[in-house]
């Protein structure tokens, strides 16, 4: 029925398409389009050929809407149509765009065009596509009488066949002919055939074999060598050496050697335009090569410099010095000083394209040469400094970015700190002291070296933030705001030199700037972007000085029209305020303090609150200003609100409004946070206001909206602490009420909150606790059995028992019984009834009781020693039981109690496994509050009963773990010689499991006295046991955790020889070695750094797949390929990100995505781990990364497209979205770094990912990294993957 329903509207439009009103032909074509997009539409043969005809004869129409909709329907018709029609499609064009007609064979080139995009990619139509159409346009090039413009689009088809047929054309036997035809229209007196022809040559040297490339190459360096006399065709072969790098990299890599010298020796002829592309070309060799290119790059750098300054036309006194006279004019009047040069025109200059493509050049090195940065800020910043004068705008624009460019690259791989963090507290952290294991800035790191230039830069660059040129100024922002984000400041004394150009800047547009409007929002914004990060980066007594300077501008940009202007000028503000008063908190001390407000500042006080509270009141503002407004008229209360005492009273119930509105509110909420917790605003003037908001910003907790709930969570934390004891006590019911639904483990990032919040109740309040009883406890009974509780929420879940207990000490044997209740629940034989976790949140509640009521202490713990003597407890009481006398044990000593310890041991012969490791987790922790007394003890146990010591190593491992001086005093060192040589004795042990805690508690050990035990570390490495050498190098691993630098020294020395070992010939010594070399870049990654070159190879190494590790497991009549080396491979991986993220200026970063790209090819494991480096070089290395987005395509696109076994279990399908979404994320990171005209494959496989099944996940990935787009942002730290 739908065949006949098919057929009988294809004939009405085909008939249509006959008529002679071109309306019915346009609209027949619509609807054919239409219906041929539809998936359940089919043509049966015999139509589809009067079709096919029909349309083809309709791309001769004589109307150009009807010819333009045939092109459009073919598009739609190559999908539908059978192979023969298909390429009688082809031959039809073919024989279009021969002909003279210029109108026909423009239109047939367009109907080429878009048949090949149709064409799957990987199809045997797309074969026969190429075995048909590749010939006739080679004979059409080939022909002395084709056209000019008949060639024209002959090589724009055939360069759509070879960018997305190219591996199809390798199965043929064109790839010849086409290099040949290609080649000699390399060499055709037209520029633009040229031009199409050098395009062409780089989309067809990705696939061709080995010979024709080496033969096509030796042509053009011969053409190079040779056509010194004839600058068209010499320009024409250093332009198809530049496209080839770009394409083939690898391969023409090695003739880099003969081409490299040519095409520098070339730029020394008299030809601007020849000099250009020579650059070009050289600019291209450093992205692409960057290894053969490295013996000329000292050249590349000087030829850089040199045509940087070249501009013979213009005199400027560029003498490498600043001039202090010079005075920079705006384009237009140096355009009206050269009219009047009767002998020169401007129109005739082509040398700033030279100045341009240097710069451009010197940014393709600096972006990729991390490891020259010394040098190219010894070199080429002074002369980009230098530079800044430069006349012409595009040029001038394109020197500011590269010295941007530099800046960043001195941010990343600067040197000393990778915690990227632009906060105020941080920096003011950093300001008092450096952080364990951040190297000092030497007198000749790269921001040292920068520092160094500073007065230069802004002296020059304060010149050209005068011009009239907006997107020199717009550059100039952005350079400032790179200098002091990467030196933390830098500019105390220099930001002055700017404040004419901000206020000029920050001005109202003039009448004559109309057309402007746009280009000088972006001026406002990067304007007040700078100030912003000025602010941030410098202490605020710098600009105590030029507040009347400062705050006119920002006051005036906040009542900017244009909403995004005032947002930033708010965002500004906020930390102008911190500025004009600055306040610290000391952590220790948790108290504010805080100077006196200058006198000078006072009148800006009032102005600032006025435009924010006219902001704050207007009802049709923008969202994102009305939040902002909200947020910066909190900072200006907390700083400044014993100067606003008055206007307290007005905005305070504006604010309580703010409350009851949706969109509001949460701002709202968090502006009243920040108020109570100012030092600043007296209770007086602030504690109705509050003390009316806590109800109301109670019953927000009944929202659905989870910020708005950590937001109120947080403000009646602080609410409480401040006002707790005049809150009514029915608000304390309330608020109890309010918080019961939050005490669960449905979420834990609002839990930790809301207990927190019942504790400071408590504290306020101690008789709120019957209606904590009533409401809040049973639920914390049932959140006790969770597996979840860890971390902050098991922190104030002990906070609240601690607070129960000492608000109401008679309560202690009720709560403690309820945390019994759950472990004497029957349960079948051999089953526990909680879990792992379960019971250990319980047993460190209990603990906590007992250390908070120490009269009870004694009595609970003779209690828990009778339940794991009685032989009629269950599994669970006992498990739950000596995890309990573990965790008192751990806070206080148990030696009071004679028994307890022959108890515990005691529990080491019972059946149950769980509850031997259990006695083994008690003695250990027992030992630990008490060292002197039980270690004794425990390892006399070692030595005499075998059996048991595995799990005696585990309980020694405990105390050595929780040992610290303050603890154990000197009395576990008393014990450490003989403990040392008793883990000797047992790390030979044929169980990994033994060794492993062995090699723990060797590491921790050496902590006691490293002076004493690295040396005797060092000497076991030379063991013949692997075994030994095994336990020895992953006990050195457990001496990077100390992140104390006292025995730093001792370290350096040893820790080339003992990673050394990563070529033991052990497969397990060395994946041993590898985890080491994580931890010691985790923890202390500055005493690696310099030997890195000599681990890096070694480390490469082990990314390769071994076959000799791989063999096949017969398991029935299954077979089974077991790969050894995965779990090597993996810890190689692992390593290389912990080494991108701590030590990236010491990698040589094409190395490293070589070994990426080569994982991604590897096992799931390994491409997921591939995945996330690959988001993480996205951000830190962009230009590297650009230059092998094509190489990743194929091992992307196999992820993407492989389809489990049908008889593949659940598991392994869960595995394998996992691994798709993984590839996802990654190709969202990189496609923002895709340029199709530098990355074509790239772009392709990114538009068909885009048009495919995985397009809505792709888009949101790429929405995520979206907001991750800013190097600094808290996002960028949220990135990094925990592996140690």
């Amino acid at each position: 029925m739908v065949a006949n329903t098919s057929a009988y509207l294809v004939a009405t439009l085909l008939e249509k398409m006959g008529s002679d009103d071109q309306d019915f032909r346009f609209m027949a074509l619509n609807d054919l389009i239409t219906e041929l997009q539809s998936p359940n539409f089919s043509l049966e043969e015999s139509t589809e050929r009067k079709v096919v005809d029909k349309v083809l004869l309709l791309m001769k129409d004589k109307n150009g809407e009807v010819q333009n909709q045939a092109v459009k329907c073919l598009g739609s018709l190559v999908k539908k149509v059978q192979e023969a029609q298909l390429q009688k499609i082809v031959d039809e064009l073919c024989g279009y765009i021969s002909q003279d007609k210029e109108d026909l064979r423009e239109i047939a080139s367009i109907g080429l065009k878009t048949v090949i995009v149709q064409v799957p990619v990987n199809s045997v139509v797309a074969v026969n596509v190429c075995k048909r159409l590749v010939p006739r346009l080679l004979t059409q090039l080939e022909s002395s009488s084709s056209s000019y413009d008949a060639q024209m689009d002959a090589l724009d088809i055939l360069s759509e066949v070879l960018l997305r047929f190219g591996n199809i054309l390798a199965t043929t036997n064109l790839q010849k002919q086409t290099a040949s035809t290609l080649f000699a229209l390399l060499g055709h007196s037209r520029p633009a055939l040229r031009k199409r022809a050098t395009l062409a040559v780089g989309h067809l040297v990705a696939h061709l074999p080995d010979d024709i490339f080496e033969d096509l190459l030796h042509k053009i360096l011969n053409g190079l060598e040779t056509s010194k006399n004839t600058p068209d065709r010499l320009r024409t072969y250093i332009q198809v050496t530049g496209a080839i790098s770009r394409s083939n990299a690898p391969r023409f890599g090695k003739f880099l050697s003969r081409v490299a010298p040519s095409v520098i020796k070339y730029t020394e002829l008299d030809d601007d335009e020849l000099r250009e592309n020579a650059l070009q070309a050289l600019e291209a060799f450093v992205l692409r090569c960057p290894t053969e290119i490295t013996p000329h790059i000292d050249t590349v750098i000087d030829l850089g410099l040199k045509f940087l300054r070249y501009d013979p036309n213009y005199d400027d006194g560029d003498d490498g010095e600043d001039d202090e006279d010079e005075t920079m004019e705006s384009d237009n009047e140096d355009d009206e000083e050269d009219d009047d040069d009767g002998d020169y025109s401007d129109d005739d200059d082509m040398s700033w394209k030279v100045r341009r493509t240097s710069a451009k050049l010197l940014s393709a090195i600096i972006g990729t040469r991390q490891d020259l940065l010394g040098q190219l800020y010894t070199n080429v910043a002074p002369s980009l400094i230098n530079r800044f004068k430069e006349r012409e705008e595009t040029v001038r624009v394109e020197i500011l970015q590269t010295f941007i460019t530099l800046l960043r690259q001195t941010n990343t791989y600067g040197g000393a700190e990778y915690e990227i963090d632009t906060s105020l507290e941080s920096i003011a952290k950093r300001r008092k002291g450096s952080r364990p294991g951040t190297p000092i800035e030497t007198d000749q790191s790269p921001k040292a070296l920068l520092r160094s230039q500073v007065p230069r830069l802004t002296k020059n660059l304060a010149k050209q933030m005068s011009s009239k040129s907006v997107q020199t100024r717009v550059s100039g922002y952005i350079l400032l705001k790179e200098l002091v984000t990467v030196l933390k400041g830098g500019l105390e004394t220099a930001y002055i030199l700017f404040v004419p150009s901000i206020q000029q800047s920050l001005s109202t547009a003039s009448h004559t700037d109309h057309h402007h409007l746009g280009t000088n929002s972006n001026l406002k914004i990067e304007a007040l972007g700078f100030l912003r990060s000025l602010f941030r980066t410098h202490s605020s007594e710098v600009f105590q000085k030029h507040l009347g300077q400062l705050c006119p501008p920002v006051i005036s940009a906040i009542q900017d029209k244009f909403y995004k202007i005032s947002s930033e000028a708010l965002v500004c503000c906020m930390e102008l305020i911190k500025v004009i008063r600055h306040m610290d908190f000391d952590e220790d001390a948790q108290k504010y303090s805080y100077t006196s407000l200058s006198p000078e500042a006072k009148p800006y006080v009032l102005q600032i609150y006025n435009v924010i509270l006219q902001r704050v009141s207007t009802a049709d503002a923008d969202q994102e200003v009305k939040e902002r407004s909200i947020l910066c008229l909190g900072v200006l209360l907390s700083r400044v609100g014993d100067e606003l005492k008055q206007e307290l009273t007005t905005c305070l119930p504006l604010l309580l409004e703010k409350l009851q509105n949706e969109l509001t509110r949460l701002m709202a909420v968090k502006t009243l946070s920040q108020i109570v917790e100012s030092p600043v605003c007296a209770d007086a003037e602030i504690k109705a206001s509050i003390l009316k908001a806590v109800p109301e910003v109670a019953s927000l907790l009944r929202k659905s909206n989870r910020p708005l709930k950590v937001a109120s969570l947080h403000f009646l934390d602080v609410a409480i602490r401040r006002f707790g004891k005049v809150l009514p006590v029915q608000t304390y019911d309330e608020l109890l009420n309010e918080l019961k639904p939050l005490i669960s483990d449905e979420d834990l990032h609002l839990l930790p909150l809301g207990l927190t919040s019942v504790v400071a109740i408590l504290h306020a309040n101690p008789s709120s606790i019957n209606v904590v009883k009533q409401e809040i406890l049973p639920s914390v009974f049932k959140l006790v059995r969770s597996p979840l509780i860890q971390g902050q929420a098991l922190d104030s879940l002990l906070a609240l028992f601690a607070a129960l207990v000492r608000t109401n000490d008679k309560e202690f044997s009720a709560l403690v019984s309820a945390l019994v209740e759950p472990a004497t629940a029957p349960t079948p034989e051999g089953q526990f009834a909680l879990s792992k976790q379960a019971f250990s949140t319980i047993a460190q509640c209990i603990a906590v009781l007992c250390i908070n009521s120490d009269k009870n202490m004694e009595m609970t713990v003779s209690e828990f020693v009778r339940k794991i003597e009685d032989t009629r407890s269950t599994d669970s009481l006992k498990y739950l039981s000596l995890v309990t006398l573990g965790e008192i044990g751990r806070r206080a000593s148990l030696s009071g109690h004679a028994t307890v310890h022959t108890s515990i041991l005691a529990m080491f012969n019972v059946h149950s496994e769980e509850v031997r490791s259990a006695a083994a987790y008690a003695i250990g922790n027992v030992s630990a509050g008490n060292v002197g007394f039980y270690v004794p003890i425990v390892v006399q146990e070692i030595k005499t009963d075998p059996k048991k010591r595995y799990l005696l190593l585990h309980a020694l491992k405990e105390v050595i773990t929780r040992y610290t001086q303050k603890q154990g005093g000197q009395e576990l060192e008393a014990h450490a010689s003989e403990i040392w040589t008793l883990l000797f004795d047992n790390c030979e042990s044929q169980e990994e499991g033994t060794r492993n805690v062995v090699a723990e508690c060797l590491g921790k050990l050496t902590l006691t006295d490293p002076y004493k035990f690295l040396p005797e570390l060092q000497t076991r490495l030379r063991s013949e046991s692997p075994q030994i050498r095994g336990t020895v190098v992953s006990a050195f691993k457990y001496t990077f955790t100390d992140n104390t630098r006292s025995y730093d020294e001792l370290l350096r020395p040893l820790i080339v020889e003992f990673l050394s070992l990563m070529k033991d010939k052990d497969l397990n010594v060395r994946r041993l070695s590898l985890s080491t070399l994580d931890s010691a870049a985790h923890n202390k990654p500055y005493l690696i750094r310099d030997v890195l070159g000599q681990l890096l190879p070694l480390l490469y190494q082990e990314t390769n797949v071994v076959e000799e590790l791989i063999h096949i497991v017969e398991m029935g009549p299954f077979k089974h390929r077991v790969d050894d080396g995965l779990e090597i491979r993996k810890s190689a991986f692992e390593c290389m990100y912990t080494l991108l993220e701590k030590c990236r200026d010491k990698v040589e970063i094409f190395a490293f995505i070589d070994r990426i790209l080569v994982g991604l090819t590897d096992q799931p494991d390994i491409k997921m781990l591939c995945h996330l480096t690959l988001v993480r070089l996205s951000i830190v290395s962009p230009t590297a990364v650009a230059q092998r987005l094509d190489d990743m395509v194929e091992p992307l696109q196999t992820t993407l497209n492989f389809k489990p076994k049908p008889t593949a279990v659940k598991q392994e399908l869960e595995k394998n979205q996992e691994l798709v979404r993984s590839a996802l994320r990654a190709i969202a990171f990189l496609s923002k770094l895709s340029d199709p005209a530098q990355t074509p494959k790239f772009a392709q496989f990114l538009q068909e990912v885009r048009a495919g099944p995985n397009a809505y996940d792709l888009n949101q990935y790429i929405a995520e990294s979206e907001s991750r787009d800013d190097l600094y942002s808290s996002h960028f730290r949220g990135e990094a993957m925990d592996l140690s």
